[in-house]
């Protein structure tokens, strides 16, 4: 054979350039040698007869010799397609499968199979060595024998024999236990379980009950936000292991918080453990490291590649240990990375070149090439691939100051493009998107070539979509019934352009006449508002009313925005909604003088023992929802007639005489108003007038409130309407002149007059809105898009030097850039390597939310079991926005992340912690309802967490006060000592100063209920501060100010960590000690976070200090 010629050649020592090898190579080379295949012929899919005799190029030969000759032939060839047709039926065989493709492998279930005890999982090795195929006899026998035992069929939800309703815990693999009669290690319980039982089963439900001493909580070396130190050598008990190796197997069978694992904490968390920085130390700006060079680093050789990679994981950016290793290493590790295109020229990467032995190799993914080779600019690597690619894959972008080619736009319209259908471009097959995307970069809108490409391309790639509703407004969330599919008109919309269904084609004519009258509608030109008659305002929705119209059952809100919307004023619907319902859904607001009186809006009066101007108290009626006629509007009205509308206060000197022109509304002062020719702010008008003597209840005053009301007064809103608000996406606002109410004006001016006068709800702004937002509003060119804004880094833009920040924000809004735009495109081609980075990827943000991470909980994933938290540190060294972080996180965020239920529907409330109620039958608090959620770990959205959020939320949720009271807060701020424990009575029970802390937080500082506490309760409740306040100079509640001699005006000092020591055992914190708590801790919260656990801490420091 050939492999005998060469067996001789090295017996006898025959070398290369003899007489004798060259002739032996003459004779036999090219019977003997050939190129190996870059796909070898595989004649069988698995398995091969060996020895069964076949023909193979003109000779009898065997299964087993064809086989590997023709590993000689590529895949794809000829000669590999003919083997397999004529030798495939002869050679090839299916290996017989126990339980076949429906039923899963038990591969440690054992079995007797012919005198000896073997694993279901040895049968496919046995039946390989004796060709047993399937669909024989002896296949079906051993089937019927052994598929009940070894086959089984896998639960739709495993039980987890180690899943309690709150946590994950690990099986033991050191401990037997009995089960149903037998013996078994608990590891092997689990795995049964696992395997073949569904989590809902009797079965489950006992096993877990009879074995519950397998599973324990797994001891965790690290602690806290601690990132696992893996390569890290140590000793434990004379052996050498790694990190890796302690944290994964040293510490299975060893539950946390036993001796054991105490021990190994205390031994093992500082050469195991870190703290992650909050930002990283990047020693290669650009991440171009020279990854094998060795240098000195800690004491020991390392190559740079390790180096960069500790001070990422290890030093915070900005400090000094960062500073200095970039000092020491930068010079040796870093390297200026090759560039294909040089400085100026710019990567086509919709361009394709054949490189190393691929022939579709796109140009953008050299950059990475040169990365991960260490491939140096100016070396002749670098050179070399330079010359061969440059006039592909580079192009010199073109001034887009000057339009760019747009493929699919005509004139001023644009169109849709079929992006994926081929066309021949340049010597290649592109896709209308890359013929498109290279046009738009090299190209400019009015060069020949840009006319030629549309020309040729044009009618392929370009199209115009159906329009469904050819001018009038598409009803987005209208669900219709189209062909045999439920969908909303949007949906059916977005389906026409990804079908390619065109305008005037069949199809679009076939679907118009279907859908346009559930889809389409016409915007009215006099809107039909439900509160409204011909004449006069009917007052204000009751939003959440519900009514049945049109055999419909919905909301005043909604019938209302519908009518809005869609119905003209004078058309019937509009005036049978009215008819009908205008009596249960308008209501007029309570009047505190009524319709008779003249509401003096400067006098005072006192509500709820706070002083309020009586103008002011009609914002207190309008937030209320009060409605006229009410019982609670009669008693308002019997409690302050005389105070503000029976004439002017004496309390106020010429209030009477002085002219209001807003006497019971918001005054607008710096409105433009015309006073006898001359241009003025209502604020200089007010003066004008009373300068001019013009006084209340006169002629001149009455004149003045007719011409200037309208400019100067308003009713401040509390939920403003924007103008540009759409869902939960704000819009820039345009500088365009548009026609509002008949009249041209600016944009700027509708958004500012929307903001000032009108609330979100209000018809007017929804009319505005649907009418204006496509004139006015705009999205702005962001730079970096979904990256992070580098805020100041300094770029040149058109000669300019401005921050990044000032680039996105002023410069972009000032030249109304619209995102999307050429101008944009430009932009962010230009600076978006100065200004745009990313962050690490953080498994469980999602958009502008965090969730928690599940930290402990168990996730196999690719084929490896770790915790969620060992797949969130290993995400963290991927970046946000890269094909690995979206893809992990779109696979594991469901099963790893967690957004609490919250006990109430939002951030402007709090929880009254303390409040006693009823809950599942049994007496219990808020706090207890609160923890009960967590423990239960009832995400938000579940239907149990709004059943519970609907029965609880009116007693337990409040709304926060502007300034929160504290028992022990001054007037002026300062803060005493609350005595926690100290039992007081109040509002007839027995309770601690604590508890009357607790209960007040919902209160507000200067309300009736705290002052009256205070006053009660200051004596036995607070105490000053050592060398603080005393309460001097009438900053405490009154007949309080006798509680010691020590100097008046000193302030509290601050507790800081070394003055804590000093303190006794039964000292007291004071409100201001939470966030020096929370700071020793390193914690770090939102504000809305102090709001929501600040009680359940008060009840822990109680607790602790007792």
């Amino acid at each position: 054979t050939c492999g005998d010629i060469e067996a001789i050649f090295a017996a006898e020592e025959v070398k290369s350039s003899s007489d004798r090898c060259d002739s032996v190579k003459y004779d036999y080379q090219e019977l003997c040698c050939f190129t190996p295949p870059v796909t070898p012929c595989e004649l069988c899919p698995e398995y091969v007869r060996w020895n069964e005799a076949v023909e193979f190029d003109g000779d009898e030969s065997t299964c087993k010799a064809a086989t590997t000759m023709l590993k000689r032939e590529e895949d794809y060839s000829d000669e590999c397609s003919s083997a397999k047709e004529n030798m495939g039926d002869t050679c090839c065989y299916e290996l017989c499968d126990v339980c076949g493709e429906s039923l899963m492998l038990d591969w440690d279930a054992v079995v007797e199979y012919e005198g000896e005890r073997i694993a279901c999982g040895d049968f496919r090795p046995i039946f390989g060595r004796n060709e047993i195929e399937e669909g024989t006899d002896e296949c079906s026998s051993i089937k019927g024998n052994y598929s009940d035992f070894c086959c089984y069929t896998p639960p739709n939800e495993p039980c987890n024999l180690c899943q309690t309703e709150t946590s994950f815990l690990d099986a033991y693999t050191s401990v037997e236990v009995e089960l149903w009669g037998s013996v078994m290690n608990c590891s092997d319980v689990y795995d049964y379980l696992i395997r073949r039982i569904e989590t809902d089963s009797e079965t489950c439900s006992s096993a877990k009950e009879s074995v519950s001493e397998c599973c324990y909580k797994k001891c965790t070396i690290c602690g806290g936000t601690q990132v696992q130190e893996f390569e890290q050598e140590i000793d434990l008990n004379g052996e050498a292991i790694s990190c890796l190796q302690l944290h994964s197997v040293r510490t299975s069978d060893i539950a946390a918080n036993s001796n054991d694992c105490l021990s190994m904490q205390s031994d093992f968390s500082n050469q195991c453990c870190y703290d992650a920085p909050d930002i990283p130390c990047v020693m290669c700006t650009d991440g171009s490291v020279r990854k094998e060079l060795e240098v000195d680093f800690n004491g020991g050789t390392e190559t740079c590649e390790h180096v960069a990679n500790f001070l990422a994981n290890r030093a915070n950016n900005g400090t000094e240990e960062c500073a200095s290793s970039k000092a020491n290493y930068q010079e040796y590790c870093c390297f200026e990375k090759c560039s294909l295109c040089g400085e100026n020229g710019q990567i086509d990467w919709d361009a394709y070149v054949e490189f190393d032995g691929k022939d579709d190799v796109s140009c953008g993914s050299f950059d990475w090439y040169f990365s991960s080779n260490g491939i140096e600019e100016g070396s002749g690597q670098c050179t070399d691939l330079q010359v061969a690619f440059e006039e592909t894959c580079c192009y010199e972008a073109i001034d887009f100051s000057i339009p760019a080619c747009s493929l699919c736009k005509r004139g001023e319209a644009w169109y849709d493009m079929n992006g994926d259908v081929d066309v021949y471009f340049q010597g290649s097959n592109r896709t209308c998107t890359q013929v498109s995307n290279s046009l738009f970069r090299k190209a400019e809108e009015d060069s020949g070539f840009c006319a030629a490409a549309k020309a040729e391309y044009f009618p392929s790639c370009c199209f115009e979509k159906c329009d469904l509703c050819q001018g009038a407004q598409l009803d987005a969330n209208v669900e219709v019934a189209y062909k045999g599919t439920a969908a909303t008109c949007l949906e059916l919309g977005l389906q026409f352009v990804a079908d390619i269904v065109m305008e005037g084609s069949e199809e679009c004519n076939a679907a118009r006449e279907i859908l346009f009258e559930p889809c389409c509608f016409s915007t009215p030109t006099d809107s039909c508002v439900l509160c409204q008659s011909d004449t006069y305002n009917q007052g204000d929705i009751r939003d959440d009313v519900s009514v049945s119209f049109y055999g419909s059952t919905t909301t005043c809100f909604d019938l209302n925005s519908f009518l809005v919307s869609r119905e003209e004023q004078v058309g019937f619907m509009c005036q049978a909604a009215k008819a009908e319902l205008q009596e249960d859904c308008c209501f007029q607001e309570c009047s505190i003088c009524g319709s008779g009186g003249n509401l003096y809006w400067d006098n005072p009066t006192t509500f709820n023992g706070i002083s309020f101007a009586c103008g002011e108290l009609t914002w207190v009626l309008s937030g209320s929802r009060v409605e006229e006629g009410s019982e609670e509007c009669i008693q308002m009205q019997t409690t302050y007639y005389d105070d503000c509308c029976s004439g002017p206060s004496a309390l106020i000197p010429d209030a009477g005489n002085k002219c209001e022109i807003c006497p019971s509304v918001g005054k607008d002062w710096y409105a433009q108003v015309i006073h006898l020719g001359k241009p003025m702010t209502c604020l200089e008008l007010d003066s004008v007038l009373l300068q001019k003597g013009v006084f209340d209840v006169s002629a001149e005053c009455e004149q003045a409130v007719q011409d200037y009301s309208n400019q100067c007064c308003y009713t401040p809103p509390k939920k403003p309407c924007n103008l540009c608000q759409s869902g939960k996406q704000s819009y820039s606002v345009l500088d365009q002149t548009v026609t509002y109410n008949g009249a041209e004006t600016n944009c700027y001016g509708i958004y500012n007059y929307l903001w000032t006068r009108l609330e979100t709800e209000d018809d007017a702004c929804l009319a505005t809105q649907n009418d204006l937002q496509p004139q006015c509003c705009y999205s702005k060119c962001s730079i970096c898009q979904d990256y992070q804004l580098d805020q100041e880094k300094l770029v040149v833009h058109e000669g300019v030097t401005m921050a990044c920040s000032e680039l996105e924000n002023s410069f972009m809004g000032l030249n109304q850039i619209m995102q999307g735009s050429e101008q944009c495109a430009r932009i962010q081609q230009e600076h978006w390597n100065d200004c745009c980075y990313d962050i690490p990827c953080d498994l469980c943000v999602s958009g502008e939310s965090e969730y928690e991470l599940l930290v402990d909980q168990p996730m196999l994933y690719m084929g490896d079991g770790r915790t969620c938290g060992e797949w969130s540190v290993l995400l963290e060294g991927e970046l946000s926005q890269s094909d690995v972080c979206m893809a992990v996180k779109n696979d594991l965020f469901s099963n790893c992340c967690f957004k609490p239920c919250a006990l109430c529907k939002d951030a402007e409330h709090s929880i009254n912690w303390n409040l006693p109620l009823t809950y599942d039958g049994l007496a219990s608090t808020c706090l207890d309802v609160y923890l009960s959620l967590r423990s239960e770990r009832l995400q938000e959205g579940d239907d149990r967490c709004q059943s519970i959020r609907f029965t609880v939320s009116d007693e337990c949720c409040h709304k926060l006060p502007t300034n929160q009271c504290s028992l022990c807060q001054t007037s002026d701020g300062t803060y005493l000592n609350t005595n926690w424990n100290a039992e007081v009575n109040y509002m007839g029970e027995k309770v601690t100063c604590g508890d009357v802390n607790a209960k007040l937080s919902s209160e507000e500082l200067d309300g009736i209920l705290c002052l009256s506490a205070r006053d009660d309760l200051w004596n036995q409740c607070c105490t000053p501060q050592l060398g603080g306040n005393t309460g001097l100079g009438g900053i405490l509640p009154t007949e309080q100010n006798g509680l010691g001699t020590l100097a008046p005006g000193v302030l509290a000092p601050q507790v800081s960590d070394s003055d804590e020591s000093n303190q006794s055992p039964g000292a007291s914190f004071d409100d201001g000690s939470f966030t020096t708590f929370h700071r020793r801790n390193d914690a770090h919260h939102s504000q809305l976070l102090y709001t929501v656990v600040m009680v359940p801490f008060i009840v822990v420091a109680t607790s602790l200090i007792s």
